[in-house]
């Protein structure tokens, strides 16, 4: 039967390619000429209606009802950086045993629950169809207020943690941060600390508990909910889940300025027989809602944050030193301040000329080459034609919502983004290039073969030269 199928079906597609094909089809198409683009769709972003249960955790609501699902984030807002002296990572840990069994189902009960529904359920959210709502939300709420944290799952947990913790020290990338904000933040600084295999050892169940009866709670968390269902049904089905959990503490945070780069210094990682040099060259940026954020943007848009800038296009396209070149702005919760980062891998014989190169591009960028019409138009577009595609779903808009809160910023920030990159001139982008992408408080990071490319970087003599260990400890000459 199957072969008489499919049989016919060969007939039938050797009998549509004969047709054929007709005078208007030939001449409609001119391939002189290439198609128009048609113009950008608009951006438009649901209201973001906030309510607050009873307990005092707010609600995000984003009400769509084209299609009959719903999705539901819950942010815990608790920083990393809070975690207890001598246990990096436990914030890892704790997520990753909130599936792991609750005091009435475990693992594999949870599991089976989930199959049931035909939709994953996690403590911190979930997507499914409208009908499945209800239960999910108790689910997600069992995981989230009852927590079990089983002995045996909390060693499989911490064994996977301390697995990759090894294999990432392997890796010239994690030496290369590990190393960067040892020296930009300073040894022993929040923003520098790093999870290692004895911390995360340490870890035990009484540590996990501890931390997660202080801080998840209901100060810490906010809900976001999209889709179809309003935002009367959303507080009434999470109020029946959530109403019995209460108390605990603000996650407060109150962190002394890193200490920075005073001046232009080049750090040598030893990493013997590396066919490659991973750079990451950086300094403290701006904060999140500083007034020239969309400029920056822009102007970090025009050096490498896109394939066609003039970092990629020069040690990529132009001199082949490397695969690929690009820079970024990492920004914490607002008022924090960022951090911005060039990184690339070059080959090793190419390390000195790459940093020839990249000082190159700063300087032009910053005075002899300043940005270009061309580039501020590029760089608007590229930052503006996506939205409309990155917001297409329930989960991409209660996703962006929840980035917005994490970052401290207000609920109707996609109302107007567009307009504001719009809005930013030629010169305001200048502006933002020569104040925060000054190499002059750059600390230059490079993880490579130190007998190999040491003697070309010093003969550059771009910037003071020291050899550091991926903890930022000066070593011996």
């Amino acid at each position: 039967m199957r072969q008489r199928i499919l049989a016919v079906a060969f007939a039938l597609l050797s009998l549509t390619s004969l047709e054929p094909v007709t005078a208007s089809a030939q001449t409609t198409l001119d391939r002189s000429k290439a198609p128009a683009v048609p113009a950008a769709k608009p951006l438009t972003f649901p209201k973001a209606q906030s309510r607050t249960l009873a307990n005092g955790i707010p609600v995000i609501v984003l009400e769509d009802h084209k299609s009959p699902v719903v999705s539901v984030v819950a942010i815990v807002d608790v920083p990393t950086r809070l975690e207890p002296a001598g246990k990096s990572g436990i914030t890892g840990v704790l997520n990753s045993m909130l599936s792991e069994g609750t005091t009435s189902m475990t693992a594999d009960q949870l599991s089976n629950a989930f199959a049931d529904l035909g939709n994953r359920v996690n403590a911190t959210g979930f997507y499914t169809i409208t009908p499945n709502v209800d239960r999910s939300i108790a689910l997600m709420a069992d995981q989230l207020m009852h927590p079990s944290f089983p002995n045996e799952a909390l060693t499989r947990v911490k064994a996977n943690q301390v697995a990759a913790l090894t294999r990432a020290k392997e890796s010239p990338y994690y030496l290369a941060g590990r190393a960067f904000g040892n020296v930009l933040y300073g040894q022993g600084h929040p923003y520098a600390r790093t999870a290692t295999e004895a911390e995360v050892n340490s870890i035990t169940r009484a540590d996990v508990a501890g931390y997660y009866e202080k801080y998840y709670r209901p100060p810490n968390v906010t809900l976001v909910v999209g889709g179809d269902i309003t935002p009367d049904q959303a507080v009434a089905k999470l109020s029946r889940a959530l109403s019995s959990w209460t108390a605990g503490e603000k996650a407060k945070l109150v962190i002394a300025p890193p200490k920075g780069v005073s001046s232009e210094t080049i750090y040598i990682v030893d990493r013997p027989s590396s066919p490659q040099s991973v750079f990451y060259v950086g300094t403290l940026g701006p904060s999140r809602d500083a007034p020239d954020y969309f400029a920056t943007d822009l102007a970090n848009t025009t050096f490498g944050g896109a394939f066609t800038s003039r970092i990629n296009l020069n040690l990529r396209e132009d001199k082949h030193y490397t695969y690929g070149a690009n820079s970024f702005f990492s920004y914490r919760r607002a008022p924090e301040p960022s951090t911005f980062i060039v990184a690339t891998a070059v080959s090793t014989p190419k390390t000195d000329s790459s940093l020839v190169q990249i000082a190159r591009e700063f300087r032009d960028l910053r005075g002899t080459r300043p940005v270009t019409a061309g580039e501020l138009a590029f760089a608007r577009a590229s930052a503006t034609k996506g939205f409309p595609l990155a917001f297409e779903t329930i989960s991409e808009r209660a996703g962006a919502i929840g980035g917005l809160i994490r970052q401290g910023l207000p609920l109707d920030y996609y109302n107007t983004v567009v307009q504001r990159y719009n809005a930013v001139t030629q010169a305001e982008e200048q502006t933002a290039t020569v104040q925060h992408m000054d190499p002059s408080r750059m600390a230059i990071v490079i993880v490579g073969d130190r007998k190999v490319i040491e003697p070309g970087i010093r003969a550059a003599n771009i910037a003071p030269v020291v050899v550091i260990d991926e903890d930022g400890n000066p070593v011996p000459e």
